[in-house]
């Protein structure tokens, strides 16, 4: 009886096959890999804590500064980031940096750093994450900006929300959600306790003058929160 000989790839695995139509096989097959292999890797941006191939310079702990491309990966909004992946100059050779081998990351005009996010009253978890910093560094007192991207389930695009995180006196890695019970309700008096070393401003704040006062809820407010965080952090790291 005949023996039949079946082959799902046949014209790789069986050597009956003439060379020309395996070789030709091995060749559309490495095409595809290769075809596949630069679809995962290719450039793309969702977040500073989200995204890929992407110009950037880095700051090393010991003060050294790289040109490159940089990959960084979470799994949500709410994850530490561990580590990114950072490419010098035009090479495509990656290389992992830890958190803790990072002093800053520079990228689309702005400086990020990795703080330790202490959640708002919706979200109770701590994490690890790029935030952009709005202040100047080295004061007593820092405003970050963290970016939220969600997908809107009408529009089906996503969306970025701006939540701001503030590192209070005395305070080192950790930052904390403006809308935490940390600063409301009562955000006069919970502001002014934390400036109190500096009497003028904290009774500016007390007294919920214009320029020292937010409600919780107000028009136009990402834009009126951050102008008076940015007042009161400028007026207290001049305090004498």
């Amino acid at each position: 009886m005949p023996i039949l000989k079946l082959s799902i790839w046949p014209n790789i695995l069986n050597p009956q096959h003439e060379n020309g139509t395996a070789g030709r096989c091995i060749i559309l097959w490495l095409f595809i890999a290769v075809f596949f292999l630069n679809a995962c890797t290719a450039p793309y941006y969702s977040s500073v804590n989200n995204m890929s191939g992407q110009p950037a310079s880095i700051t090393l702990a010991n003060g050294r500064q790289l040109n490159g491309k940089i990959n960084v990966r979470s799994f949500d909004n709410y994850s530490s980031v561990s580590r990114i992946q950072f490419s010098i100059d035009a090479t495509n050779i990656y290389q992992d940096y830890f958190i803790g081998d990072l002093k800053s990351i520079y990228i689309n005009g702005s400086t990020y750093s990795v703080k330790m996010l202490v959640g708002s009253n919706f979200w109770g978890g701590n994490a690890l994450r790029f935030v952009k910093q709005l202040t100047q560094p080295g004061g007593r007192m820092d405003l970050y900006q963290n970016e939220v991207v969600s997908r809107n389930q009408t529009t089906g695009k996503d969306e970025t929300a701006i939540e701001y995180y503030l590192r209070l006196p005395g305070g080192t890695n950790e930052v904390y959600n403006l809308e935490s019970s940390k600063f409301t309700p009562g955000f006069n008096d919970k502001m002014s306790l934390y400036v109190q070393d500096c009497p003028v401003l904290a009774a500016r704040i007390k007294a919920k003058e214009h320029d020292y006062f937010y409600p919780f809820i107000v028009n136009n407010g990402e834009l009126r929160r951050k102008a008076v965080l940015l007042q009161i952090i400028n007026d207290y790291n001049n305090c004498n």
